[in-house]
């Protein structure tokens, strides 16, 4: 906190600060005045010094030319008595010095020097300086200020003093009438007009706006003390009033408390309850509810969506049913409610005066031998779910201020319900979605996407456990390697779209071959399958892979030049005591391939592993 500041008048501030302002000014006019004063004065006297040597320059020359050393003294004692003159300095070509007043050291002085010339000689006959003490200019430069610093004085304190008495007459004496005023409101005198200024601006200023605005406050304030003693009365009058109905909100506080602790219970249980136990659990809540708001039937009708079929939920206290065709819930058997509910948050309805015969509402009126009817929309964020509606059968009994407050609350308790319900079969049918999704996902990420057999990852892992089973239980494992013959070419002149077809041929015809469970057909290149199959040995692998040869032959799939598109083949067979890793043993194959290939082509080549 900051320390207590010490009270000064505005006014000795403001003079303060003013006669602060006018002495710098002043002090900055006469120190201008000064400088230029002083060139001006050191200007004169070197003009006076050039006069002076020009008008005795033809005497000296004359004396100096006839060595008249009476003359040369008249004309420098003629020059010294000259009051501007501090000091002369006469040297002759021969030396010769005449010194008046001066020391040697003249280059500190004001001075001025002219070469004294005679017309008989063409030299110089000396060289006359005239010096000038700085003491006499700044003594002309004191006449010359003193006067002038005196007067700007007197302007100046003369000028501070009437803006002094400006400033007091109009703005101090204002605002210490403002203050005095001010130290003497009180809450009970608020009325107390202000005094009226001393002096008439015929402008209006600050000041003006202040005063004024003081006038608005002090008014705004008289006129809320005004309304607050109108308030005190007016709440002195209701206060008897609210004891009343204090009493009677009292017993509906209980009311209301018992209501609140019911929809608590059956939110509470909603959340733990089975998707399929929703429908029991709302018609509990229906009627737990109706039965306590003293109501004949409670009817919550949940319209028709795109992921479950509609629905109602009744309470009646005579355990009354509505006709069976009436489950479906449309949402065009309610017009009157879906008309009216869009603006407004609860209607009432009274049969037969406004229901149509063939409306949902006039039904529920008839079946339940209702005679009035309010409905109450339930939505959630935004979407309308459906109408609830609550009957009574007595055509005299009307529904009190309480349960049309309480009725909302029962609508915003099945909205949830419902909503949770709907999200509910909505996670459920997403989730069952979403494993489709990932069986999906996990055959195809392990299928070839052009020919549909299995990828080079599937026959990564099928080969490797292959060779495990095959080494455990020492039977053979066959593996074939194969390439179609000339592809390229094939590509070229049939175009990609052909060749695409040609590759899903073969591999079809591949799959053909690996009918086992435990046999794997797979393109593992752009033109390159294998064909996985256990439990064979190299002599049926032969006979395998002729048969292979043949069948892809009879594609019909021709060249350009009516050849038909071949394959070349490497067989390899691992029987499992060897110590084998999976890359050699496809490296033992791709090598009988090449030897296929090498020898022309549309031929079987093989690799025993156990010779």
């Amino acid at each position: 906190m900051s320390a207590r500041k010490h009270f000064q008048p505005i006014a000795q501030r403001l003079s303060k600060i003013l006669y602060r302002i006018g002495f710098l000014l002043m002090l900055v006019i006469v120190m201008v005045y000064s400088v230029l004063s002083y060139f001006d004065v050191a200007e004169n006297l070197h003009a006076q010094l050039v006069s002076l040597a020009q008008e005795h320059r033809p005497r000296l020359s004359a004396a100096l030319w006839d060595i008249d050393p009476i003359a040369i003294t008249e004309e420098l004692d003629s020059l010294s008595a000259v009051s501007s003159v501090a000091g002369i300095a006469l040297i002759t070509p021969s030396g010769a010095r005449y010194m008046r007043g001066v020391s040697d050291e003249v280059s500190k002085e004001l001075s001025y020097t002219v070469e004294l010339m005679h017309k008989s000689s063409i030299i110089p006959v000396g060289r006359l300086t005239l010096i000038s003490d700085r003491y006499e200019i700044w003594k002309q430069v004191a006449y010359r200020v003193l006067p002038f610093a005196l007067a700007q004085l007197l302007f100046v304190m003369g000028l501070l003093f009437a803006l002094q008495l400006f400033l007091r007459k109009v703005v101090l004496r204002r605002l210490d009438a403002l203050t005095i005023h001010t130290h003497l409101l009180r809450p009970d005198h608020l009325d107390t007009a202000p005094p009226p200024p001393l002096f008439e601006s015929p402008v209006r200023d600050e000041l003006d706006n202040l005063l004024q605005g003081f006038a608005n406050l002090q008014s705004n304030l008289l006129h809320q003390q005004k309304e607050r003693g109108q308030l005190i009365h007016a709440l002195a009058e209701s206060r008897d009033q609210l004891e009343v109905e204090v009493a009677q909100r009292t017993d509906e506080s209980f009311y209301l408390s018992e209501f609140l602790q019911l929809l608590s219970k059956d939110a509470a249980r909603y959340l733990s309850m089975p998707l399929d136990g929703a429908e029991f659990g709302l018609e509990q809540t229906l009627k737990d509810t109706g039965q306590l708001m003293g109501l004949d039937t409670l009817v919550a009708v949940h319209f028709a969506g795109e992921i479950q079929q509609g629905s109602v939920y009744l309470w009646h206290k005579g355990n009354k049913k509505i006709r069976p065709d009436f489950t479906l819930a449309k949402r065009n058997l309610f017009p009157l409610s879906e008309k009216k509910l869009n603006s407004q948050a609860a209607f009432m309805m009274s049969v037969p005066n406004e229901l149509a015969e063939e409306s949902g509402e006039a039904a529920l009126c008839r079946d339940l031998h209702l005679a009035k009817l309010v409905a109450l929309p339930l939505d959630f964020n935004g979407e309308r779910l459906g109408v609830l509606f609550a009957g009574l059968s007595d055509q005299h009994r009307q529904y009190s201020e309480l349960e049309m407050r309480l009725l909302p609350l029962v609508a915003g308790l099945c909205s949830n319900v419902l909503a949770h319900r709907r999200q509910q079969l909505s996670l459920q049918e997403t989730k069952n979605a979403l494993l489709a999704a990932n069986q999906q996902l996990e055959r195809l990420a392990g299928h070839d996407a052009l020919t549909g057999i299995a990828n080079r990852r599937t026959f990564d892992e099928v080969l490797l456990q292959d060779m495990r089973r095959a080494k455990r239980h020492s039977k053979p494992l066959l593996l074939i390697v194969l390439d179609v013959d000339l592809f390229k070419q094939y590509n070229d002149s049939h175009g990609r779209d052909a060749g695409d077809i040609a590759l899903q041929k073969i591999a079809a015809v591949l799959g053909k071959f690996a009918e086992r469970s435990g046999d794997c057909a797979a393109r593992i290149g752009e033109k390159e399958f294998v064909l996985l199959l256990p439990n064979t040995d190299l002599h049926v692998g032969k006979l395998l892979a002729e048969r292979l040869r043949l069948a892809v032959i009879k594609l019909g799939l021709l060249h350009e030049d009516g050849s038909a598109l071949t394959i070349s083949q490497g067989l390899a067979t691992y029987a499992g005591p060897e110590e084998v890793s999976a890359a050699d043993f496809l490296r033992m194959a791709d090598k009988a391939l090449y030897r296929a290939k090498r020898g022309g082509r549309n031929q079987v080549q093989f690799v025993d592993l156990a010779t």
